[in-house]
């Protein structure tokens, strides 16, 4: 798929997003997952709409819990960490434009949040999920403090620093011989779970500090997951969910480290299969299911990237991860 190819399918699966916003705005009064809600409003800040979109973002600020945390599906729910982080990471980079004085103060608040729940060795938990992807998103959102949060002084910068560090060594000191990352109960096979890593957590050091050494690891998680791509261009038995998570993952880590001829083909390959295995508006979690929300916004969020991808200027699509002011 070309790019030429690629921009009249966002616009309209962006337009039926759209269509559905009763079912994933957080301003409607309706107890929204808030997964849903942070991967619509990521789709938001993608396609430059942030400024348009302020009500979306001062009412996920407003379902943030008083620990600092979010809950599943709004205030007043116990907070968990992996919805918790995507909604901070929604939030720090959607006030990066507005600059909203209200919604610093809410990310200041996850920042504590994430202080005061990291485990001794560097872990995050969430029931919900393995403790290596739990961990993923707090780094993920630390890696954008540390380019976007100057604002928030220099003891702070050295608190989420030391955290940071801290959750980056337990996630490299878990990885596979092979380059992977597992856990036999939530992620048997590895795919979703490397892939995450290495895109949301791992590869990030290269432009913030470049004191982990991750290059070597990420290269080692990229190459599994060529090796496990299937010869129709899908990961893990047709699934939509972790296809998307590759292609994605291999985008920015091929750009990241110079290694595009090495995974060029497999993300068009990627590509091809996503968009061949799209609904007539939206897409499914497995082909041939109906239309899921959340998984349009991740298809959104994919074709996004790609154009960004095939950029000849590779800071383009690390602005897509935050991880450039």
């Amino acid at each position: 798929m070309t790019p030429e190819e690629i921009e009249p399918i966002i616009e309209s699966e962006y337009a039926y997003l759209r269509s559905e916003y009763n079912n994933w705005s957080p301003t409607t009064g309706e107890e929204h997952d808030l997964e849903l809600v942070a991967h619509a409003l990521r789709v938001l800040i993608h396609k430059k709409v942030v400024e348009t979109s302020t009500h979306e973002f001062i009412a996920l600020g407003a379902q943030q819990n008083n620990d600092g945390g979010w809950g599943q599906t709004g205030a007043d729910n116990e907070s968990k960490i992996w919805v918790a982080a995507f909604c901070g990471l929604m939030l720090i980079r959607g006030n990066q434009v507005l600059e909203y004085e209200r919604l610093s103060g809410s990310v200041q608040l996850a920042i504590r949040y994430f202080l005061d729940t990291q485990q001794p060795d560097g872990r995050w938990c969430d029931p919900a999920w393995a403790d290596l992807d739990a961990t993923s998103h707090p780094v993920s959102f630390f890696n954008v403090v540390l380019v976007l949060g100057k604002e928030f002084g220099k003891t702070m910068r050295k608190k989420v620093l030391e955290s940071w560090k801290k959750g980056m060594q337990f996630i490299l000191d878990n990885q596979a011989a092979d380059g992977g990352w597992y856990d036999q109960e939530f992620h048997p096979t590895g795919v979703e779970i490397t892939a995450h890593l290495i895109q949301d957590s791992l590869v990030a050091d290269v432009m913030i500090e470049n004191v982990m050494r991750v290059s070597r690891p990420c290269r080692k998680g990229a190459k599994l997951l060529l090796s496990l791509q299937s010869e129709s261009g899908s990961w893990d038995n047709d699934n939509v969910d972790h296809t998307m998570d590759c292609t994605r993952s291999l985008m920015l880590v091929a750009r990241m480290l110079g290694i595009e001829r090495e995974c060029d083909p497999a993300i068009q390959a990627g590509m091809d299969w996503i968009i061949q295995n799209k609904n007539e508006q939206g897409w499914p979690d497995f082909p041939g299911m109906d239309t899921n929300l959340e998984r349009t916004c991740d298809g959104l969020d994919t074709m996004l990237k790609y154009l960004a991808y095939s950029e000849e200027d590779s800071t383009k699509i690390m602005r897509y991860w935050g991880y450039l002011a």
